[in-house]
């Protein structure tokens, strides 16, 4: 792990598809009324429609609001994390292996700010300037360049409806159906989205996926099957949804505890 815009990629890329299809967002809380609003939005039950692809968009509202707890799972690297649309605030925490080196990393998202404390074992800490425990305050330029603000990580995408293609039940609460990740990531500004999707060819527009709902018919898991492909492997996605309305909102560090990162943290 050479460096921060090393680990950020490398987090972006773990959580693209959740990014670009269901786990991504706008901040938008579709006049939900700031924070009280976005909090009954996202608790209310969700009136189910009969026609089973109506249904499975309509458990997707409550996503919408921008008030949950959520974790993805994807080879082997597990991100776990709160969103809080009104403030524009959000957290994760990820932990992995890239290239044989252990990391952990953990983002905050708050008034404006991006904070990042890492753990890239011994050498990757003393080549970074950094210490494992200690939270750093990325410069906002470097943040943006990087595609790693609010904006362009946390979850709810506008186009998510029109990206599926088919839905129907699989059991109760339950639907499985494919999905169009072209349509998904189509003016998603992470780069590692575009790649995605030019890898992935004419397969990127038929991606199985299953869903699950709570029991207020809420999207509570979603798992996406990428087939092999000649430039992408085999793989699957796992994205689970929890805490509607009542996740805590993330705050930022003490700015006494968050020093501004070394330029060595940028190479």
């Amino acid at each position: 792990m050479k460096s921060l815009r090393t680990t950020f990629a490398m987090i972006s890329a773990v959580t693209v598809l959740g990014v670009a299809a269901g786990c991504g967002g706008t901040g938008d809380t579709g006049g939900s009324g700031g924070p009280a609003g976005a909090e009954a939005t996202a608790a209310a039950p969700v009136t189910t429609p009969a026609d089973p692809k109506e249904a499975f968009l309509a458990s997707y509202k409550a996503l919408e609001a921008g008030h949950y707890a959520y974790s993805v799972n994807v080879s082997g690297t597990e991100s776990t994390g709160i969103v809080y649309a009104p403030t524009k605030s959000a957290s994760t925490h990820n932990v992995g292996e890239v290239d044989g080196n252990a990391f952990t990393t953990d983002t905050i998202f708050a008034d404006g700010k991006t904070f990042v404390r890492m753990d890239l074992g011994s050498e990757g800490n003393e080549r970074l300037g950094i210490k494992a425990g200690t939270w750093y305050e990325v410069d906002t330029a470097v943040a943006k360049k990087l595609d790693y603000t609010f904006e362009e990580l946390s979850p709810v995408q506008p186009n998510f409806h029109s990206s599926v293609v088919t839905a129907e039940r699989d059991g109760d609460k339950a639907f499985r159906g494919t999905f169009d990740f072209s349509v998904a990531a189509e003016g998603n500004p992470n780069p590692q989205t575009e790649t995605l999707v030019q890898n992935l060819g004419d397969a990127a527009k038929s991606i199985a996926f299953t869903a699950k709902l709570d029991d207020r018919n809420r999207i509570s898991e979603l798992v996406w099957t990428f087939e092999k492909t000649e430039k992408t492997p085999a793989y699957v996605q796992k994205i689970s949804f929890s805490e509607y309305g009542t996740a805590n909102a993330p705050s930022a560090p003490a700015a006494e505890k968050a020093p501004a990162a070394l330029n060595e943290i940028y190479a």
